[in-house]
């Protein structure tokens, strides 16, 4: 039933929606908070650095370090 209710709402599958959310959350941590690319890692669950930085460049294009650094 979620399924069906968050694809009719917003146009995209659960999984999508999900990782939208996520890749949101990083892009405000990232420009709004002093937080290590570490503390962000493990603040949204990712299993490790690099995951979070694999997933953060597929999203934005950039890695989490250069798009930081993009926004100062």
């Amino acid at each position: 039933y979620l399924i069906h209710i968050v694809k009719r709402i917003t146009g995209q599958t659960v999984t999508d929606f999900i990782y939208e959310m996520l890749y949101s959350d990083a892009r405000t941590l990232l420009m709004h908070s002093k937080l290590s690319i570490q503390e962000i890692t493990s603040l949204l669950h990712f299993s490790d650095q690099s995951s979070f930085g694999k997933f953060f460049k597929r999203k934005a294009g950039l890695s989490p370090i250069d798009f930081r650094k993009q926004m100062k």
